[in-house]
């Protein structure tokens, strides 16, 4: 019997490279995007309110979301043609579901790889938050919401054995003015604002340990007089 060796899916599936999708269709749009409908390859999925697989379609919905730069163009938007299933349990209350992938999470607006990459342009490579947001072709808010969700997520740093601190700092926008309220009987006034963060990691492993607002000793000094002595 002959078998093919190599790659069962088709060629531009294999360069969007997007594990458990297959592209239906590619275009290029006026701005210099590029747009993607694509298509889950999982025929089932399990309901979550009570775990039955159902194969029953009750119907394709589609989903914009932006995805990593593909050959150098920015903004690759995906759409995505999203299926609808209808549940096989009968005692369910939840009668349709939508799937939910761990590329693209419920709800989502940005692929979970494009999350992973906008984190690692300002916390591994020391970008501020306002250019890595123009090098992927997204807002600064945007970045910056990636950012606050994976602080969220930091292990308590009580409980991790560090052997060698680092402490850095960064600039995660341009510099702001604002009108102080201290000074309301003097209109006019402004005082600069400068939107810098401290970040504390383990050296050697590059786990953030902590974040905190500014790059003052007091806010640096807080932190470290808040931690346990091991």
């Amino acid at each position: 019997m002959i078998e093919a060796t190599g790659s069962q899916r088709d060629a531009a599936s294999v360069l969007l490279n997007l594990s458990g999708y297959r592209v239906l269709e590619a275009v290029d749009r006026a701005d210099g995007s590029r747009g993607m409908l694509v298509a889950s390859t999982a025929t089932e999925a399990a309901c979550p309110g009570c775990g039955v697989f159902s194969d029953r379609v009750h119907q394709r919905v589609r989903q914009r979301l932006k995805d990593v730069p593909l050959a150098g163009v920015l903004d690759v938007l995906l759409i995505r043609c999203r299926c609808r299933f209808a549940c096989a349990e009968a005692a369910c209350a939840r009668r349709t579901f939508v799937e939910v992938t761990e590329e693209v999470p419920a709800r989502a607006r940005l692929s979970t790889r494009l999350r992973q990459l906008l984190r690692e342009a300002v916390v591994d490579s020391g970008r501020v938050v306002a250019e890595g947001a123009v090098g992927h072709g997204v807002s600064w808010w945007t970045v910056q919401k990636v950012l606050s969700s994976a602080a969220d997520l930091l292990a308590d740093p009580d409980e991790v054995a560090v052997r060698c601190l680092g402490i850095d700092e960064h600039r995660y926008r341009s510099v702001r003015f604002f009108r102080d309220p201290a000074t309301a009987t003097t209109p006019g006034r402004w005082r600069r604002y400068e939107p810098w963060m401290t970040t504390f990691v383990d050296t050697a492993t590059g786990q953030v340990l902590g974040v905190v607002d500014g790059r003052c000793s007091s806010g640096v000094g807080s932190w470290l007089s808040a931690r346990s002595a091991g």
